[in-house]
């Protein structure tokens, strides 16, 4: 039996080790984290990349890590929760923990049984033509379940359970109560458990000893001895190829083809990247659905791809008993397949739309990698 969290972990911060803790007071059971790659949930460009935030995680506490491949990692809730969850349950995890406003699994569950219904998603596809996805589902869900205080971490909460319940997975939910900074805080305040937006935004307006005390020792220790990655670096780069693409040869996972229109022609109206993201925000279109429809169009993400479930995950770094729990799963022939080697999933689309990913982070640095850098990379062995 193992626990499971689905993260991020950009950077892994003293509210995750908080987490991790938590489980320890409850169970010595097995931690597994299915953690996202070099790019986030948000369209985002990771601070670290991912062995180096795999190695955070081990060094606070998690027994396993393995990835959430591109495109989960990249999409709206409702697919990066139900890609996590399918991984953990494949590798055998029966609870899940996350992160929590409310820390109410009873509660938690009973929306999700609303979100989980296709009336709800009937409705909420229709609302969001007129209003955009985001906002007509927070309206939504609110009227149906008459809580209007939903926040983006109970969101994802609901969205894991929903997954668990639409997949009929054996697995307990185990929400722990968020304390400290709000998910999107972008100060820190010491006595508080930070956000890890403000975190980043600390290190980018300053220096790394700023955020000591924020984050474990470990954590200071390795983005130390790793070079940063920079959304700075490829803003340039990422116009000039949107200026590039055919829009009548796209087939990418954004319904709107009014958005797909408004990329491509404001990439050849503005002068910056800057002005571009500027011009694009509306109220339909949040910052970070905009950042991930420009990656999708990047990457080349379809829809089925969105549809589909994970079918590999790479092994990005492992403890002792991790190791030994990984080879007792690979002889369960239900288990998801578990790749040591990134070369290895040449050939799954997953795993080329991931390798795409990786390449445009190679770039992200000040000294910039091999587009291949990460298919040769090894776990983190603790």
């Amino acid at each position: 039996m193992a626990f499971g969290i689905v993260c991020e972990y950009n950077p892994f911060h003293n509210g995750h080790l908080h987490q991790i803790n938590e489980i320890r007071k409850a169970t010595d059971e097995l931690i597994i984290c299915v953690m996202s790659g070099n790019f986030t949930q948000r369209g985002e460009v990771s601070i670290a990349d991912k062995y180096a935030r795999a190695k955070m995680a081990l060094e606070g506490g998690a027994d396993l890590v393995v990835e959430l491949p591109v495109p989960f990692s990249i999409a709206s809730a409702e697919y990066f929760s139900a890609a996590g969850v399918s991984i953990l349950a494949g590798m055998g995890a029966d609870k899940l923990s996350f992160g929590s406003e409310w820390a109410d699994a009873e509660r938690i569950m009973k929306i999700a049984e609303i979100a989980a219904s296709d009336d709800f998603k009937n409705e909420c596809a229709n609302l969001s033509k007129e209003q955009g996805s985001t906002s007509a589902y927070f309206e939504l869900l609110a009227e149906k379940s008459g809580v209007s205080d939903i926040k983006s971490n109970d969101i994802l909460g609901i969205e894991y359970s929903k997954a668990i319940i639409k997949n009929g997975y054996n697995m307990q939910i185990f929400p722990i109560k968020r304390e400290g900074n709000a998910y999107r805080d972008t100060e820190l305040f010491f006595g508080a458990l930070p956000s890890a937006t403000a975190i980043r935004e600390a290190i980018s307006n300053g220096d790394i000893k700023d955020i000591a005390g924020f984050v474990p020792a470990s954590t200071l220790e390795i983005l130390k001895e790793n070079e940063l990655a920079s959304f700075e670096r490829i803003k340039d780069s990422i116009l000039l190829s949107l200026r590039l693409i055919d829009g009548e040869k796209l087939d990418v996972a954004i319904s709107d083809a009014g958005l797909i229109n408004r990329i491509l022609a404001t990439a050849h109206e503005c002068a910056s990247f800057d002005e571009f993201e500027y011009k694009l925000q509306t109220k339909k279109y949040t910052a970070s659905a905009i950042r991930r429809a420009i990656l999708y169009v990047l990457l080349g993400v379809k829809q089925s791809d969105l549809e589909q479930m994970p079918e590999y995950t790479v092994l990005l770094g492992a403890n002792e008993r991790g190791r030994e729990y990984l080879a007792s799963i690979r002889k369960n022939e239900s288990a998801i397949r578990v790749i040591t080697k990134p070369a290895d999933a040449e050939g799954i689309r997953q795993f080329e739309l991931s390798k795409k990913a990786d390449a445009l982070y190679t770039t992200c640095f000040e000294n910039k990698k091999e587009s291949g850098f990460y298919i040769k990379k090894s776990p983190v062995i603790i």
